[in-house]
């Protein structure tokens, strides 16, 4: 049993618990500032019981979730990373489902009962990660569909906070926000898997046109640079945030093209990671700036137990 859940725990991933708890966050923050009416995004005590279950919900619904990836990319992963539970036959599919299935599921039934709303973008959700997988072939747009599936976390957030389905403009704010965001994660983690995919078949960027797949991060990782300034005066920040998020951000963009120039993917990784989440906070940074500074470092303390690059 014990070493069922280690196999389990370590197949979870973790560390990109905080990606889909940060886009949570980021969606109870959309809700808190425009659709509660009361602007408590500006006030921690604002935040109640509620906001912690649905937080707590985004970030283990990756995990659940990663079981079932790992075993649909079981053949490629004999190769880019040989040495992960599923391949290796240390984590056994069909309990390993068990508890996965078992977790989505309260997952599902805590949303409902907040909110019948939740289960739409559940469903969503869970509909688009199977076209991703599907669709894993044709570049770019696997990203995008990647994007919007992890996206939803957002929209779940809101409903589950808001009793009812987002609003136009909520729905505007993650696509203009938020999808983007996970466009560029999702981009950049193919790099590391390129000798996989191509063996798999799996037709991506960064396996037949990798010039044109670095300028993409390029160009995604200086375009949120570029708008901070912009988004300062929409939130009406003062110098000090804006400075300081442009500082981490543009950190952890220059380490991952470190990282990846010298082909240090696993470490890459990592920074892909902590870049997605520091990006994520953009909209609330003022007042999320310590969560922001610890979930880097959480992600960077997790990865320490993910020290094998063949897994």
């Amino acid at each position: 049993m014990l070493k069922f859940i280690y196999n389990y725990l370590r197949s979870m991933r973790l560390y990109y618990g905080f990606v889909t708890a940060t886009t949570v966050l980021a969606g109870l923050y959309q809700w808190h500032r425009f659709g509660s009416g009361t602007d408590s995004a500006l006030h921690p005590a604002g935040w109640t019981r509620r906001d912690a279950a649905l937080l707590a919900m985004g970030f283990f619904a990756w995990g659940f979730n990663q079981i079932f990836s790992d075993w649909c990319d079981r053949k490629e992963d004999a190769i880019n990373a040989p040495h992960r539970p599923m391949v290796t036959g240390a984590l056994k599919p069909l309990p390993a489902f068990a508890v996965s299935a078992a977790g989505l599921a309260a997952i599902a039934v805590a949303g409902f009962l907040m909110s019948p709303w939740t289960l739409v973008f559940l469903a969503l959700g869970g509909a688009l990660n199977i076209a991703y997988s599907l669709l894993k072939c044709v570049p770019v747009l696997n990203c995008l569909v990647y994007a919007c599936a992890i996206s939803c976390c957002a929209l779940f957030a809101i409903a589950g906070m808001g009793e009812r389905c987002p609003t136009p403009g909520e729905f505007g704010l993650v696509a203009v926000w938020i999808v983007p965001v996970h466009f560029l994660m999702c981009h950049n983690s193919y790099y590391k898997d390129v000798k996989g995919d191509r063996a798999a078949g799996v037709r991506t960027l960064q396996t037949h046109c990798p010039k044109v797949a670095v300028a993409i991060s390029l160009l995604l990782m200086l375009v949120p640079l570029a708008g901070l300034k912009l988004v300062a005066r929409w939130q009406c920040w003062t110098g000090m945030p804006w400075l300081m998020l442009s500082m981490i951000v543009g950190l952890l963009s220059g380490l991952f093209l470190l990282a990846l120039e010298a082909k240090r993917y696993h470490r890459a990784t990592s920074v892909n990671c902590q870049l997605c989440v520091a990006l994520l906070h953009i909209q609330s940074f003022p007042q999320s700036w310590p969560v922001c500074l610890a979930s880097i470092v959480a992600i960077q303390l997790l990865f320490l137990w993910y020290n094998d690059e063949k897994e």
